[in-house]
């Protein structure tokens, strides 16, 4: 059961401020792994596949619209937030999953 669990879920810690005030440096967030994206969700995504000089992991924003490929375009909630206005559409195998609650 372990396993499965591992397999399907991620605990995730924000840091910085690109999705004040939605969430906050520090929250913990619980991750569905493998859930396809949609318009409006929270997803998080392995920052050095769109930004490749990142200084973080992981990066967490909301889905502003989905491609027709599976790549999704990204805000933040911060209106100074770096998202794909800046860096461009999140490929699909980038995406950990879908942001479903806190901790």
């Amino acid at each position: 059961m372990t396993g499965w669990l591992r397999r399907r879920w991620r605990l995730v810690v924000v840091r910085g401020q690109s999705m004040t005030p939605t969430l906050r440096d520090g929250e913990r967030i619980i991750v569905r792994v493998g859930r396809p994206p949609a318009a409006g969700d929270l997803v998080v995504f392995r920052a050095r596949d769109v930004v490749p000089d990142a200084d973080l992991t992981w990066m967490v924003k909301r889905v502003h619209r989905v491609e027709p490929d599976g790549a999704v375009s990204v805000r933040g909630d911060n209106a100074h937030s770096q998202d794909s206005r800046h860096f461009g559409a999140v490929p699909r195998e980038a995406i950990l999953g879908v942001a479903k609650g806190r901790r």
